[in-house]
């Protein structure tokens, strides 16, 4: 029986995580949707709308990866691939920071440095800043600058999301939000991980970094449905 080529072993598990990241990416979707169409509180609209982005991001993601593995697309399908990752992991560390101004451990509006909306509307100029980079790279092609910018803004932004999850850390524990809080900074570090393989693969001899960033790749598929179950229960405990 012969062996199969490790090129085609390393597709194969490309195909199936990046699928994986579909599957999981629509359940998530449609389940943080029906959280924002069913949650009458006014302070969790714009958590579950974020949540519903970051499922939009991730199916993306991943089916990008699947059409990558198939040869379809080229530079535009690789340029969206890393738009949809980082996208992903901006939505995530945005709907922590919603947690964390929608509970009681946050400053009062008199008492904020930077109002919500104020940072709200700085969170806005860099997620332009993203788009305009993914227009270089579709029309110029991509490079080191580029992979290693990418990969400090998924850094910096995966810093700001866990930044605003230890602040709830004096939540009380086991609640629907502080378990679901919980959930997606594991998907959080997931997604930077396969940014930063992306950095590191610059350097890295071409089978390591793909084996590394496949591996992220399946752990973020599989770091998506525990919060995707929470989600679920949150539509069940209103309907």
């Amino acid at each position: 029986m012969t062996a199969a080529a490790p090129g085609r072993v390393l597709d194969a598990v490309a195909f199936t995580g990046n699928g994986l990241v579909v599957v999981a990416g629509v359940a998530f979707t449609y389940y943080a949707a029906r959280n924002y169409a069913l949650d009458r509180l006014e302070a969790h609209r714009d958590f579950w709308g974020y949540l519903t982005y970051v499922g939009i991001a991730l199916a993306l993601f991943g089916g990008c990866g699947v059409a990558e593995v198939v040869g379809v697309g080229g530079r535009i399908v690789v340029a969206c691939r890393d738009l949809a990752l980082l996208f992903g992991i901006v939505f995530v560390s945005f709907s922590l920071r919603e947690v964390y101004y929608a509970s009681a451990l946050a400053p009062g509006p008199g008492e904020r440095a930077v109002s919500l909306p104020t940072l709200r509307a700085i969170e806005f100029g860099f997620v332009v800043v993203i788009a305009v980079e993914w227009v270089a790279v579709v029309f110029v092609g991509g490079g080191a600058t580029t992979g290693i910018l990418r990969g400090c803004v998924a850094i910096a932004f995966a810093a700001y999301g866990v930044v605003f999850s230890e602040r709830l850390e004096g939540l009380a524990h086991g609640t629907a939000v502080d378990t679901l809080r919980r959930h997606l900074v594991f998907v959080l570090v997931a997604a930077t991980g396969v940014a930063v393989v992306d950095v590191l693969a610059l350097g890295l001899p071409g089978a390591a970094a793909d084996s590394a960033r496949y591996v992220f790749v399946v752990l973020l598929a599989g770091f998506v449905v525990p919060p995707t179950i929470r989600l679920q229960q949150s539509v069940a405990g209103v309907t």
